[in-house]
């Protein structure tokens, strides 16, 4: 099928050129305005992606995302862009294409990028994307969808972030629950609030509560590691409860104090989560995510010609 939708990076510059005046504007909008200001004919607007969504519609999301990475839009609600002070630099360079590495300009963006490349690495038989376009199409595939969960993860990141405390509490929990941690007769509570001893969720894994897992949850921002104070904090928690088993899971990460401690923990159990792990364990069991594209590859059936070649 012909391509005839401009890239990416050609949108990019126009993105910026729409929202140039200030004004916060819907998605549809944006789209709409950027397709008249390219022009763009009807037989481009007809082209369609897999999904079935308008090519042009589905790079012009790529292209809002990418800048809102970079801080050059705003998203101040769901669905809503806004240019930034930086974004308005940009535009004013007039310019035709403005690519990924053209955005490493910006340290919020490198910062993304670094997140995004650590993820994939962090992968268990992490594969690397092949230079060589004769590799095996599986291969580059699998390559392909590494990176692109690794984007979500580190969306769903932010994300957490900049939730209330109390949701992001509950998403813990929710996420602890569907990893199998209330068992067959378990339950969940959410505790947290004010004065709540450290604590601010309860996994009790059986119906009598004889085995329950207690949760700290802290929705940190990246300068805000997690010390050793909040843990021993948390280990105090628990030794009130007479508990040995506990998680402390922040969006962040954890200094090397506080992992010291908690693996030092005698009482019982102490597990780690960080920003990182947390995420990837969100997509892993469906918590806050759900599946967006699936593509089926064949093969011939040699069973099938098993007469006809004997």
């Amino acid at each position: 099928m012909t391509d005839n939708t401009p890239t990416i990076d050609q949108f990019r510059p126009v993105v910026l050129q729409v929202l140039a005046d200030g004004s916060e504007r819907p998605f549809r909008e944006i789209c709409e305005l950027v397709a008249n200001q390219l022009q763009l004919s009807e037989q481009v607007r007809s082209e369609r992606i897999a999904s079935g969504q308008a090519r042009y519609i589905n790079r012009i999301n790529w292209a809002c995302s990418g800048l809102t990475q970079a801080g050059l839009l705003k998203r101040p609600r769901r669905g809503h862009y806004l240019i930034s002070p930086d974004g308005l630099s940009v535009n004013a360079r007039g310019l035709t294409k403005y690519s990924e590495n053209d955005m490493m300009e910006w340290k919020q963006w490198r910062d993304y990028q670094e997140e995004i490349t650590a993820r994939k690495q962090d992968t268990t038989n992490a594969i690397t994307r092949p230079s060589d376009t004769a590799s095996d199409p599986i291969e580059i595939m699998e390559a392909s969808e590494r990176t692109f969960n690794a984007q979500t993860e580190t969306a769903l990141r932010q994300l957490l972030q900049s939730s209330s405390p109390e949701f992001f509490e509950k998403a813990v929990i929710d996420l602890l629950w569907a990893m199998g941690y209330g068992g067959t007769h378990g339950e969940k509570q959410h505790v947290g609030r004010s004065g709540d001893g450290g604590i601010d969720g309860v996994i009790r894994q059986d119906a009598l509560g004889l085995t329950n897992v207690y949760i700290q949850a802290k929705r940190y921002a990246d300068t805000n590691k997690v010390g050793e104070p909040e843990i021993r904090n948390f280990i105090g928690s628990l030794d009130s409860r007479a508990a040995n088993r506990g998680v402390f899971i922040t969006t962040s990460s954890f200094l090397p104090g506080a992992k010291t401690v908690a693996s030092n923990y005698r009482h019982g159990k102490i597990v780690l989560i960080d920003g990182i792990k947390l995420t990837a364990l969100m997509l892993a069991y469906g918590v806050g995510v759900h599946r967006s594209e699936e593509f089926v590859l064949y093969e011939i059936d040699d069973d099938f010609f098993d007469e006809e070649l004997s």
